[in-house]
């Protein structure tokens, strides 16, 4: 009677699956690897490579309800490979999607759900931890767990399966912009950390309905581009790639079992990464034995022909790149495209049945190991249950907390007294949300001015002005000042063109009533996505006189002509947050203008400004003069540091450096907090304003973490993870550069303003009776080193404890000092706590001259201290 009950709900299952119960890769006893072959030998060229392709959510659903008509007109009976941007917001929607799908392919095979998850899951209402950057500065594994944790069980709730992240890229550009998403310079940390964010995304089975794959990005040596410009090239050996730039992948692959992979689409070396069969297949793939799937940066594939000319066709470049080892596209090209090429390819002989099933087997291995076909679905209630608990909300306050550094505290000016009468609070970034690029959508973190308010005394008065604009962006043209080509409407005359060249005839024109225009997708009906161009003419003519400027805000090219004089030429640099040209307007005079731009990807950006209103400092000066102290929060937004946002300086942005000087001119204490995506050459802060705090971007609680350290409620003890240059002139200059390298100027300082590793505390700590195991070990032996750590001043605190390693003489040349261990540790006052760590051959190998991986005899010095520089010294010798 049991088995008859058994059968009946397996029929009803098949039938409302809609595909027969009969072969071996449905039977879940199997291997992966078994049902996987099965499966494979049962599909069709065209569905093998239907699961080879990323579909854009907005094909599958009207707001956010599932559409079944728009899903079975864009996908037929072939199924789907995976769709990314769909963010479902109910179980409901999510799982109609998967029973839609799976019905209608003869495989029932689900579909893979991807979505962005840098320092949170992408969606409203997710919990934002801080940028990454700043996760760097907590060197807390067991805290990357936890947040990884979150981002895991919060996406996986929504029926999501697979999130792009971590980067893992090394940032020792800090020009360019995205080195706000690494974990800093150095390779063991980004390693020990990915490493720990992994295994909490993962956790301890993909088939949990708390776990998703892991994408790390971007694959590979992506943060190290010249110049610091996003997509340059990365003019590196095999040897500096293997030895600073990979490890810390191959940690997360061989050790975290990640079976994501996003490749770069930058090259290196003269290959793009979207091409290189040596990094994608002889290293991911033969020496690593990844088993996942790698995807391209958006465009990447198609970069090999428009960016890189190594090819000179987009079906060339998709050649190139399937048979180097990419297994799924990113929006490169559209889908029917992509699928009708690749099957071109393999009918032509150019692609093999091999390259086929390696990348379709992959996404499928992914499906049956995420346990999809036998649970595709998400459970009603999840959604709710975890969605920014209390409890997630808590561990994003932690990191938010840790990931603060101390940089200057002089006369022991911080922490603050809770009994200060008046406080000041100023700066552009004071009561600003700033979470840092690929943020949770449309969230709020808590402001440093919110912080402040809400942990000062009951007594204390607080008193807020910005002091200036972050960025001084003027105002928007408005409309009843712009005027068409014939002068009959406000506005300008908008002509929108399918390519970049504004060629043509156009696909749209319309009138734009004023240009302030931020565009996700297309700017309208019939124009593209991304790869389109306008043309704006008509006339500007105020009733107001003034001597100023008029400027353009753009994400990728952009110029104009004023009286058919071109004044603004952005048409190859690309994204600014405002270029601006000097302007003397006469009340009522007409003047004629063009406004050009094209758009490349990813969003678009144009905006027509000016600036009749002036820049007041005052109002800021005059509350510094009422107060006791003056909290100046400066820095960045995501406009000055995030993709596509490489900068020329390290300098503070505007007039932010006016701000503070005249704060500081009033006579009032000041205290400097930082908010921020990259290491900023604040000499003059440092050199005048006594106290200084880098709290990065600090997430949804950061407001109230930096007030918490700034009255002392937590003790600062993060570290930075990253060296902060003087200059741009220094750069590169990360910590563990090789003993050749030069900074001698004549006119600049050879050291970093603060070094890898640096902050303070409010007490201090004693290093004492640092031991090694043993003072001789064999090429393939370990040895432990074991110091003490005593809290010797008035506080409890963290304290990163710090081992470095220098191999002192070697075949190749090594830094004199290398990180090989860290651990943060809370010590109270008066406590000593003995601490050990363990270098093995994994951390004393280095790449020989051969190109082989091995621990070469001779002496090692092992460093252990706080930071980098001041350390505890012991040697050891490795023999034969």
């Amino acid at each position: 009677m049991k088995k008859i009950k058994i059968a009946f709900v397996v029929v009803f299952s098949v039938s409302f699956m809609g595909f027969a119960q009969n072969y071996p890769y449905q039977n879940s006893s199997l291997s992966v690897e078994d049902r996987l072959k099965d499966l494979l030998g049962r599909m069709s060229l065209e569905e093998k490579v239907r699961q080879m392709d990323m579909y854009k959510g907005e094909f599958f659903k009207e707001g956010e309800d599932f559409s079944k008509s728009k899903t079975n007109d864009k996908i037929g009976d072939l199924g789907v490979g995976a769709i990314h941007d769909i963010y479902p917001r109910s179980a409901k929607m999510i799982n109609d999607l998967q029973k839609n799908v799976i019905k209608n392919n003869r495989w029932g095979i689900p579909a893979l759900i991807m979505c962005e998850m840098l320092h949170g899951y992408l969606d409203e209402g997710s919990t934002a931890f801080p940028m990454n950057i700043g996760l760097g500065a907590t060197w807390d594994t067991e805290l990357m767990k936890k947040v990884g944790g979150v981002i895991g069980s919060e996406a996986r709730a929504h029926g999501v399966h697979f999130g792009l992240g971590p980067v893992l890229g090394i940032g020792r550009e800090p020009r360019w912009g995205r080195v706000a998403e690494t974990f800093g310079e150095d390779t063991y940390l980004a390693g020990e950390l990915g490493l720990a964010m992994v295994n909490g995304i993962q956790g301890d089975t993909l088939a949990s309905d708390r776990s998703i794959i892991a994408e790390p990005k971007h694959f590979a040596v992506h943060s190290y581009p010249q110049a610091g410009g996003n997509s340059s090239p990365v003019i590196v050996g095999e040897r500096t790639a293997r030895e600073d730039f990979l490890p810390a992948f191959e940690k997360v692959y061989k050790l975290g079992g990640a079976l994501g992979a996003m490749c770069a689409y930058s090259e290196l070396d003269g290959i793009p990464c979207a091409a290189n069969h040596w990094l994608l297949t002889d290293v991911l793939r033969k020496e690593w034995n990844f088993k996942g799937i790698v995807v391209s940066d958006l465009g990447a594939i198609k970069y090999i022909q428009t960016t890189h000319y190594v090819a000179d066709s987009p079906k060339e470049s998709i050649r190139q790149a399937v048979s180097a080892g990419v297994d799924m596209q990113f929006y490169d090209f559209s889908n029917e495209f992509w699928q009708e090429t690749i099957i071109e390819l393999v009918n032509e002989g150019k692609l093999s049945m091999e390259d086929i099933n390696r990348a379709a087997g992959g996404v499928l291995r992914l499906k049956f190991t995420l346990g999809l076909f036998e649970n595709p679905y998400t459970e009603k209630g999840l959604i709710e249950a975890r969605f920014h608990s209390k409890e997630n909300q808590e561990i994003a306050l932690e990191a938010g907390r840790k990931s603060i550094s101390l940089l200057k505290n002089q006369d022991k000016l911080l922490p603050l007294s809770k009994d200060l009468k008046t406080i000041a609070v100023i700066g552009p970034n004071a009561d600003a949300s700033r979470l840092g690029g690929y943020s949770v959508k449309n969230k709020v973190a808590t402001t440093v001015l919110e912080g402040i308010t809400s942990v000062a005394g009951e007594n204390t008065k607080v008193l807020y002005e910005e002091g200036v604009p972050l960025i001084v962006k003027g105002q928007i043209v408005p409309s009843k000042y712009l005027f068409t080509p014939d002068g009959k409407q406000n506005g300008l005359k908008g002509e929108y063109f399918n390519n970049r060249k504004v060629e043509g005839e156009p696909a749209l024109t319309r009138i734009d009533s004023q240009l302030q225009f931020d565009w996700p997708w297309n700017p309208g009906e019939g124009v593209n996505d991304d790869d389109f161009s306008i043309r704006w003419t008509g006339y500007i003519q105020s009733d107001t006189s003034f001597d100023g400027w008029i400027g353009l805000s753009s994400d990728d090219g952009i110029r104009m002509w004023i009286d058919d004089q071109l004044v603004i030429d952005n048409w190859t640099k690309g994204a600014t947050s405002i270029v601006t040209t000097p302007k003397n307007i006469e009340a009522g005079k007409k003047y004629k203008v063009r406004i050009e731009m094209w758009e490349g990807g990813w969003g678009a950006r144009a905006h027509l400004r000016w600036n009749l209103e002036k820049i007041n400092l005052q109002p800021a000066i005059d509350i510094a003069k009422q107060a006791d102290v003056a909290v100046v929060v400066l820095g960045e937004s995501r406009e000055l540091v995030e993709e596509n946002r490489d900068v020329a300086t390290l300098d503070l942005h505007g007039m932010q450096q006016e701000l503070i000087e005249a704060i500081q001119k009033t006579g009032t204490p000041v205290v400097c907090v930082l908010v921020n995506g990259r290491p900023l050459s604040i000499n003059w802060i440092n050199e005048n304003v006594p106290a200084i705090l880098e709290a990065w971007f600090p997430g949804e609680a950061g407001g109230q973490a930096v007030a918490d350290v700034l009255f002392g409620d937590y003790n600062p003890g993060g570290r930075l993870p990253i060296s902060f240059p003087k200059s741009v002139g220094q750069l590169p200059i990360y910590y563990n550069q090789k003993p050749s390298a030069i900074h001698r100027y004549v006119s600049e300082s050879e050291n970093p303003l603060y070094t890898f590793g640096y902050g303070l505390s409010y007490t201090t700590f004693k290093y004492s009776n640092l031991e090694l195991s043993s003072n001789e070990i064999a090429v393939n032996g370990k040895v432990k080193v074991s110091v003490d750590v005593e809290n010797t001043g008035d506080y409890d605190g963290d304290e990163v404890v710090q081992l470095y390693i220098n191999d002192v003489y070697s075949s190749v040349t090594t830094p004199h000092k290398t990180l090989k261990g860290f651990e943060r540790v809370f010590i109270k006052k008066g406590e000593t706590k003995h601490i050990e760590f363990e270098l093995t051959p994994d951390e004393l190998a280095i790449w020989n001259r051969d190109m082989k991986h091995v621990v070469e005899p001779g002496d090692f010095e092992v460093m252990v201290g706080g930071n980098s520089k001041d350390v505890l010294k012991a040697k050891f010798r490795v023999v034969e």
